[in-house]
């Protein structure tokens, strides 16, 4: 059987962060850098809205189209297989390869 490479597409539509914060429970700060996106998943009918996490000090993505970046990959705790977006601009030639 053969199989495509399967085709994740972000798109933001405005630069808009959302933040929040607070003390922990051991009275630690933290804040939370997210801004909206739409996401779409292989040959799914429609984008799901999502929120992609922005590091402390980092723009918000602008208004385009954006894939998975190879730094989303990485193992966490207890060698388990973790992903967090990190969007890289999707060129218009390679959008429509993957479409095809």
């Amino acid at each position: 059987m053969q199989t495509r490479p399967l085709k994740i597409v972000f798109e933001i539509h405005d630069t808009k962060i959302h933040e929040r914060s607070g003390i922990s429970a051991q009275q630690k700060p933290w804040k939370i850098r997210e801004q909206d996106a739409w996401v779409t998943i292989g040959e799914a009918p429609y984008p799901q809205r999502t929120r992609v996490h922005l590091q402390e000090g980092q723009p918000a993505y602008a208004a385009g189209k954006y894939q998975l970046g190879e730094d989303s990959f990485f193992i966490g705790k207890f060698e388990s297989f973790m992903v967090s977006p990190r969007l890289e601009p999707l060129a218009v030639g390679k959008s429509l390869q993957a479409a095809g």
